[in-house]
């Protein structure tokens, strides 16, 4: 049977109040605790119980009934709502190793306003001690022998080295061609189209870049900074895509972003434990790799 037949059928049977979307719900909800109390039962009788498998027919049909009187309720297509679920979990559990090559946002500008297509830039951390004030543990980057922005301490009382959180706007710009931070901190914005200057370049678009930085860092603490992780939890990259809806980045997918946080953090974790050193970047490879400092 056809999903769009499917729904029409079932659509006469279905004489719940057709304003109300609680019904649906607990009827899913009951539809799970059915369920669940057919598997404690084959827990409880391994070779006793022989009806296992048609009594999880007939409950995931239910659900499935629940699941299309909801969808009605909300004026959602049952049928749409799936496509996008098998390009969602395809596009999240069938994720390359590497990520695959993508058009560039500045293809079309003028050179001296494109993000440099290959990068190093350079970590150091020192302690710095102000007159009569305790030390602190400041970063510094630099693009060979000039140094980008002002140096940067973690701004908390716990040393937790977001000092080097820059790496993550490389992490941003090598895998999601993407860094308003950067373009600024570089001097490469694209200041001859105005509108692109203004918005996408911009003030906010800055203040956007810092804050989900610092939004998926108070969220990595949770999972040890992604150290051992391959994939990201899918709220923080749902939030990142929320944060950026406005902006060209929003054309990047959620397996985009998901590159893109593992590998900011994957050079973190050796940023941290070797106390800074060189972050090379490939726009091209899509790819952020570390080396120590004095390595060839």
């Amino acid at each position: 049977m056809e999903l769009a037949e499917y729904e029409r059928s079932v659509a006469e049977t279905d004489i719940l109040d057709p304003d109300d979307l609680v019904l649906p719900m607990l009827g899913l909800a009951g539809e799970i605790g059915s369920l669940v109390a057919q598997y404690k039962k084959i827990q409880r009788d391994h070779t006793g119980y022989r009806a296992f498998s048609e009594e999880v027919r007939e409950e995931l049909g239910d659900l499935f009934w629940y699941a299309t009187a909801l969808a009605r309720r909300c004026d959602l297509s049952l049928e749409e709502i799936l496509a996008d679920n098998v390009r969602k979990t395809r596009e999240r559990f069938l994720r390359p190793l590497v990520p695959p090559p993508h058009s560039l946002f500045d293809e079309d500008v003028t050179p001296s306003e494109q993000l440099p297509r290959s990068l190093d830039v350079t970590f150091t951390d020192s302690l710095i001690q102000g007159k009569g004030e305790a030390p602190v543990q400041t970063v510094r980057i630099y693009r060979g022998s000039e140094a980008v922005g002002d140096p940067l301490d973690d701004n908390s009382d716990d040393d937790d080295s977001y000092r080097y959180h820059d790496v993550f706007h490389l992490a941003h710009m090598a895998v999601l061609g993407w860094s308003p931070v950067l373009r600024s901190l570089l001097r490469m914005k694209r200041s001859t189209d105005r509108d692109t200057d203004r918005i996408q370049d911009g003030g906010r678009a800055i203040a956007v870049e810092e804050g989900l930085s610092a939004y998926v860092f108070s969220m990595a603490r949770a999972h040890s900074f992604f150290r051992t992780a391959t994939t990201v939890p899918a709220e923080i990259i749902k939030a990142c895509q929320a944060m950026t809806a406005h902006l060209e980045v929003s054309r990047r997918s959620a397996q985009d972003w998901e590159y893109a946080i593992l590998a900011g953090y994957r050079v973190f974790d050796e940023l941290t434990a070797n106390k800074g050193g060189t972050v090379h970047v490939d726009l091209h490879a899509r790819s952020v790799t570390y080396r120590a400092s004095g390595s060839g």
